[in-house]
Formats: structure tokens, sequence, C-alpha cells
């Protein structure tokens, strides 16, 4: 009788293995895949020995163009002039990589904000062959991060010198906290601008919320108001306490030409219409 073989066995066939495919083919389809990364070889002095599809379109040069030329043609002379490129191969030769952001250049000569890792590659000896590069694009993040820093930086400046107009023709700037040099060059260039935007005959300096008064503070005072009047302006300050006015007698500031009021309560304003 032929053997009875079961039904596992006789479903077991041998698998086709897959065709080999070369690692560098796929190393270099990797490359291509990566859009957002320019990928480039260098060999020991810099010179660019390849050049994927991310590097042309970052960059601007086709592979033709640029493979066998120095990588320093992608940096600002500003970099170049202080000897840049041969740091960034000297600090990777040694420390086996480099990592920095800054400007780069295109084909055309604009500029983009990037971030480069320069990495040393050497054989089993240990035999330093050439570097690999790795560029990408940070121009985007570098506008945002500027933007950020420019509200930041706006909304600082207001919160530490506001400037608003309570009513037609009338501004008002409530200090809060000691009025140093810094401070004070912010509130007038401020307070002359707002005066000036809003045509605003008055200006109200409030300083309830100063903690105490020094001949530096009084001085600075004293020069933003004649800043506002040589604006046709007037200032009036307020929120003089008692205790700021005894302080001002004592360091003998005159301020017999300026209007002060004990705090905004009290002021009655009438603002006339221009003829």
């Amino acid at each position: 009788m032929p053997e009875n073989k079961g039904p596992i066995e006789d479903e077991i066939k041998p698998v086709p293995s897959a065709p080999l495919v070369p690692s560098s083919e796929l190393l270099q389809l990797l490359a291509d895949m990566l859009t957002d990364y320019a990928i480039i070889l260098l060999d020991e002095k810099g010179a660019v020995l390849t050049w994927n599809a991310a590097a042309e379109r970052l960059k601007g040069w086709k592979a033709n163009e640029i493979i066998g030329q120095s990588f320093a043609r992608f940096y600002p002379p500003e970099d170049l002039a202080r000897g840049k490129t041969e740091m960034e191969l000297k600090t990777a030769r040694e420390q086996g990589r480099f990592e920095d952001e800054g400007w780069q250049v295109r084909k055309d000569g604009s500029r983009f904000w990037a971030s480069a890792v320069i990495t040393a590659l050497r054989d089993k000896e240990g035999r330093l062959r050439g570097f690999g590069k790795v560029t990408r694009d940070l121009s985007e993040r570098k506008k945002s991060d500027e933007r950020l820093k420019k509200q930041a930086e706006e909304i600082m400046e207001m919160a530490t010198v506001p400037v608003v107009q309570v009513w037609e023709g009338i501004v008002l700037v409530p200090l809060i906290g000691m009025l140093d040099s810094q401070r004070t060059q912010q509130l007038m260039e401020r307070l002359l601008h707002r005066v000036t935007e809003t045509g605003s005959p008055i200006a109200l300096l409030d300083i309830t919320g100063v903690p105490a008064i020094d001949s530096q503070t009084a001085q600075h005072l004293i020069e933003t108001v004649s800043a506002v009047r040589l604006l046709g302006a007037e200032v009036i300050l307020t929120g003089v306490r008692p205790v700021i006015a005894q302080t001002l007698v004592h360091l003998g500031i005159d301020l017999a030409n300026v209007i002060t009021r004990a705090s905004l309560d009290i002021l009655e304003l009438k603002v006339a219409p221009k003829a």
C-alpha cells in the first residue's frame, strides 16, 4: 500500500526566495525618498561625491553641476572668511560629528536657515574615507520663532510702559514700578509716538504705582515732560502721594512748571476742538 502522508506534510511547499537588492541601491532609494533632507557625501577634503534629489530641490544645483565642487559653495561669504567650513570638517574629523544651525546659500544666491550635521565616515581600520552631510531647511521654523519673539517683545514693551488713549485728545501712561534709564527711554519713545499718532494735546503720567522717587527718577520724568512739550502737548503728573511730594521737596526737584494732581479722580479735563 502507498505510504499515507499527513495533510500538513502534503501542503508544505518551498517558498521561492526574493531576489536580493544591493544595499547601496537601497540606501540610494532611501536618500531619494527623504524629500526634506539634503543628503550628500563628501571626500576627505570636503568635495561633493553624491547629490540626492532633495539636495537639488533645496540648494538649486543639479548633480552634474556640483559633484566635485567644494561644499564651501553652500556657505555665505562671512562664514568662509572666518574659516567655518574648515572648522566643521576638523570638528567632525576629531569628534566624529559636527552639528550646527546657520545660513546657507542656494545656487541663485538666496539664503535659507538650515540645520546641518556632518559625520566622519571611517572604514574598519579607522581610516577616514569621507564625510556624510545631512541638511534640513528650517526657514519656516525660524520665521515662526522670530514672529513669536517679536510678539513677546511687543507684549513685554506694552506691559512695561503702556500708553493708552482714555478720552479723545488725552493719553494715559500708568507707571508701575521703578523708572530706570531703559524704561524712561521706552516711556519717552512710546509716549511721543502715541501723542503724535493720536494728535492728543494732553498726556497724563500716573505715578500711583511708583513705589519711590529718587533724584534720577525725577530727572527722567522732567526729561519726558520736556520732550512731550516740544510736540505742543501738555503733561499732567498724577498720583503724587504725600510721601512722594515730600521726597521731591527734600531732593530739591523743581516741578513748578509741571501740572500735578493727587489722583485722576479730581481731574476735570475738557479738550477744546482745534480751530
